[in-house]
């Protein structure tokens, strides 16, 4: 399945070239407008298949480490501000740590994305989050 998501943002960007180039092509400021809002359109398609295919490899790794008994736990400072959703105003909830590749390198603080949810309207947002180094 996330295979298929690749080749779709892969499709969607080759749209958005398209789309590009012949905005550039056109004389008449109607059709440029037009190749120009289908070049957004295309982009927008394509950013939204990549958060699905993150969202996707985030609930693998999460699946993984239940089974093989580890609990997924955050490890957020506790220093930490939640956003607040932009349609409703309402303070998001923590939901899960994005997996990474794990570097080894002496930090005080590591950054990480962070997946938010808004317990009102549902809306996930990502963000990046400050974690303690270890």
């Amino acid at each position: 399945m996330l295979y298929d998501l690749s080749k779709q943002v892969a499709h969607c960007y080759r749209r958005a070239a398209e789309c590009r180039e012949l905005a550039a092509q056109s004389v008449s400021a109607p059709d440029r407008q037009f190749y120009q809002e289908r070049e957004r359109s295309w982009l927008a398609l394509a950013r939204s298949y990549e958060f699905s295919e993150r969202l996707g490899h985030m609930i693998k790794e999460i699946e993984r480490q239940q089974r093989r008994g580890a609990p997924p736990t955050p490890r957020i400072s506790a220093v930490l501000k939640l956003p607040t959703c932009p349609a409703c105003s309402v303070e998001m909830l923590f939901q899960a740590p994005r997996p990474a590749t794990r570097m080894f390198v002496q930090a005080t603080t590591m950054f990480e994305r962070g997946y938010f949810l808004c317990p009102n309207c549902r809306r996930l947002t990502e963000q990046l989050i400050a974690t303690p180094g270890d």
